[in-house]
């Protein structure tokens, strides 16, 4: 089974380089956009089902990927909403950058020291609720379906990959870039993950 990791589109708050973490900010027009033509570039691959996080941004991108694909249908998951930041969320993402002593710093300098401020999630418990959707909705559908589209975010997208390739802590941002309306593949087979 293919199973395709699609980061939501733009939203005013990744323009303005907001931490948007859980906050349920909606997409912009760019981002609206971003889905359209993203959608049209794979409207001949077949999705069997598909999952999405319940923030308005990732449905709003599912509901435009899915339109007009009848036989498809789409579910919502708490599982993949996108990392918390706590009570950072909406803050200004330059700012942490310049500011060391901001615990968000360590999240994208050094995750493998990261402590999330007070309300944050920290990495492994991402990426145990990333574990949990693989286990019970991947290799519930891996003899019933060939593919499964899945609504997201960049840190669970980052989050997934790093455990099929399983990588340690230090290197949870390596690799290729997750954009608004990116797609990350991944393939089950066997009950065994592997990137295409």
């Amino acid at each position: 089974m293919k199973i395709y990791l699609i980061r939501h589109g733009e939203t005013d708050w990744n323009r303005e380089l907001k931490i948007q973490g859980q906050a349920d900010i909606p997409l912009n027009e760019a981002g609206r956009k971003q889905a359209r033509l993203a959608a049209g570039k794979m409207i001949q691959i077949p999705v069997d089902i598909a999952y999405t996080s319940p923030l308005k941004r990732a449905r709003e991108t599912a509901e435009i990927f899915l339109a007009g694909r009848e036989n498809c249908s789409l579910y919502t998951n708490r599982l993949l909403r996108e990392i918390s930041y706590g009570v950072r969320e909406g803050q200004s993402l330059p700012l942490i950058y310049k500011c060391p002593f901001f615990r968000l710093h360590n999240y994208f300098k050094h995750p493998e020291k990261y402590l999330p401020p007070r309300g944050g999630e920290t990495i492994q418990e991402l990426k145990a609720r990333c574990r949990s959707f693989l286990e019970e909705k991947a290799y519930g559908y891996e003899s019933r379906f060939s593919s499964m589209m899945v609504f997201t975010h960049g840190a669970f997208i980052k989050a997934t990959v790093s455990i099929v390739n399983q990588l340690p802590d230090r290197d949870f941002w390596a690799g290729a870039e997750t954009e608004n309306c990116s797609v990350t593949v991944i393939q089950l087979k066997n009950r065994h993950f592997s990137i295409l």
